[in-house]
C-alpha cells in the first residue's frame, strides 16, 4: 500500500514539475533553450565519462535495455538528487539542464507523462541550431522520435 501511494505521489510531483517547466522552456528564447541544452549535454558528458558502470550510465548509453525496476530506482535517486539541487545554490541553467534528464526519465518509467515530455521536447528543440554541443541525436529514448519540425 505504501508503495503505491510513493508512486503516486511521484507520478503527482513529476506531471507538476513537467507541466511547470513547459510553461517556463516556452517563455525562453531559442538562444536560452540552446543553453540549457549544451549545459545538458555537459552533464550527459560527465556521466558517461566516469569508470564505473551506474544505471544513469545506462540510461544514457542503452535505456531501452533499462527494466522497469532500474529505471524506478534511478527515478528515486533522480528525484532525491533534484530535491537537493531546488534548495541549492546550483546555478538555474544547471538545474534546468538536470530537470530535463531527470523528467526525462520520468516520462520513460511512468508512461502517461509521455505526452507532456514530447510537448517539452519538440519546445525546447526550438533552441538547438543554436546548440554549440547538443544535437538532436541526444534526444533521450523513447522521446527520440520527436524531431524539429
Amino acid at each position: 500500500m505504501n508503495e503505491e501511494i510513493d508512486n503516486e505521489q511521484l507520478h503527482d510531483i513529476c506531471s507538476r514539475l513537467l507541466k511547470g517547466f513547459i510553461n517556463w522552456i516556452e517563455i525562453n528564447d531559442s538562444k536560452e533553450k540552446a543553453s540549457i541544452l549544451d549545459n545538458a549535454f555537459q552533464f550527459k558528458t560527465s556521466i558517461l565519462e566516469q569508470d564505473k558502470s551506474t544505471l544513469q550510465k545506462k540510461y544514457f548509453t542503452s535505456p531501452q535495455n533499462l527494466s522497469k525496476k532500474e529505471a524506478d530506482v534511478l527515478l528515486l535517486q533522480w528525484k532525491d538528487t533534484f530535491s537537493t539541487l531546488v534548495n541549492s545554490n546550483v546555478d538555474r541553467l544547471s538545474k534546468d539542464s538536470f530537470k530535463i534528464w531527470f523528467l526525462s526519465l520520468a516520462s520513460y518509467s511512468i508512461p502517461e507523462l509521455e505526452k507532456d515530455a514530447n510537448e517539452l521536447w519538440s519546445k525546447l528543440l526550438e533552441g538547438v541550431e543554436y546548440c554549440h554541443k547538443f544535437s538532436i541525436k541526444d534526444v533521450p529514448y523513447p522521446l527520440n522520435t520527436i524531431s524539429k519540425n
